[in-house]
């Protein structure tokens, strides 16, 4: 299967956004309390499991140093939290952002890896459909 990606480019500003939105969820002074105890485990966890599929579609071959990348960041991000006097750092905030990123990289082992690539074909193919 040819897994290159007509839109990379575009594929790869989304996935730069998605880190800046997560380094900035990361670093912002939160509010409120969060809705139940807890929920912000589920938060983490889909958001590095997010960053961990998308970076996986966008560059199959470097999966192996997205997640290490991203298992950096998260522990990264867990002690910048302590810095900021209205953050704290949390154990279990970081193996959530680990088990997010475990999960993703195995459903980056399925079929299901090839989403990326057969939408950019379609969006390729109805925009210029007389492209190779």
């Amino acid at each position: 299967m040819n897994r290159v990606l007509r839109y990379h480019a575009a594929w790869f500003g989304v996935g730069v956004a998605m880190i800046a939105v997560v380094i900035a969820a990361s670093l912002l002074a939160v509010s409120g309390p969060v809705s139940a105890p807890g929920i912000d485990k589920i938060y983490h966890l889909v958001a590095y499991g997010a960053l961990m599929f998308w970076w996986g579609m966008v560059q199959p071959r470097r999966r192996v140093a997205w997640a290490v990348s991203l298992l950096l960041l998260g522990a990264a991000l867990e002690f910048a939290q302590s810095l900021t006097g209205y953050r704290t750092l949390d154990r279990w905030d970081a193996l959530a952002n680990s088990l997010g990123v475990l999960l993703a990289f195995l459903a980056l082992l399925t079929p299901i890896a090839g989403l990326l690539p057969w939408f950019d074909r379609q969006l390729a193919d109805r925009l210029d459909p007389g492209a190779p």
